[in-house]
């Protein structure tokens, strides 16, 4: 779904797959949430009390073929990720971290969530530089297809003109094992310029055949999760708006093993 320092946090996670230790077991994306500098989800979970989105875990991206390691961690995390020698496990993003008005909006989402949901009191919330706009699944890579697939994307995004985006309102979605659930403020303006963005990152993938990002798109950002998913709740389906944050999307970013990377959109 930043622009904030993108190896903080949750993002720093990956740092631990790095060039000379590769191992996607010991990292994971952002929207992997996490209890201190908590993350956030990947990909496109299910929508509690509206639609169902049936994509799989994120950590099952791109890989799966290879056999996934499930492991519960104490905090009720599961993480679910092939672990093969030699990948570097990598994602496509726009940070927001510092968008105007999202530090407002997250409380508001954080607060209305609370006293709606049963274990409101649970929630835990994520950083202002973990939250993003994913553009891509969590993929994996071999270390000399690294470097092509960045140019290549390089290449792709300069061509994209930077434009603006706004985020309001809030829900919560639950993540396709039903490990996870998340209060999120979605993209309500700027969509389809953001699906340019996933095109093009779509196109690269591609050609190292990678899954391309999900066909029902639906960006959010997440602010807060808790272990689990939200007891029925009527409360959950009515109107719920909040502040409107706004950001000018000129970088688009990728994370592959420990290394960072930056994409500047056109003009910028």
């Amino acid at each position: 779904m930043a622009h904030g320092n993108i190896n903080s946090g949750a993002l720093a996670a990956l740092s631990c797959y790095d060039d000379e230790q590769p191992s996607p077991d010991a990292q994971r994306n952002p929207d992997s949430p996490q209890r201190t500098s908590a993350a956030q989800i990947t990909g496109q979970p299910q929508l509690v009390g509206i639609v169902s989105v049936p994509p799989p875990s994120p950590h099952d991206d791109g890989v799966a073929s290879c056999g996934a390691i499930r492991t519960r961690l104490p905090d009720g995390r599961v993480r679910s990720f092939p672990h093969v020698d030699g990948n570097f496990a990598g994602f496509v993003f726009v940070s927001v971290g510092r968008a105007h008005g999202l530090g407002e909006a997250s409380c508001e989402a954080i607060a209305a969530a609370t006293s709606v949901l049963a274990n409101g009191d649970q929630l835990q919330t994520i950083l202002g530089d973990d939250r993003h706009l994913s553009v891509s699944r969590t993929f994996a890579l071999r270390r000399h297809q690294i470097e092509p697939l960045v140019q290549d994307l390089k290449a792709r995004l300069k061509t994209i003109p930077s434009f603006e985006i706004e985020m309001c309102g809030w829900d919560v979605l639950s993540n396709d094992d039903a490990t996870r659930s998340f209060v999120v403020i979605p993209l309500r303006s700027g969509l389809e310029k953001l699906r340019s963005i996933v095109r093009a990152v779509d196109r690269t993938l591609a050609r190292w055949r990678i899954e391309p990002y999900y066909e029902q798109q639906r960006f959010h950002v997440s602010v807060a999760w808790f272990a689990g998913v939200p007891q029925p709740n009527k409360l959950l389906q009515g109107p719920k708006e909040t502040t409107t944050a706004t950001w000018m999307v000129k970088t688009v970013h990728a994370k592959i093993g420990a290394r960072s990377y930056n994409f500047p959109l056109r003009g910028c």
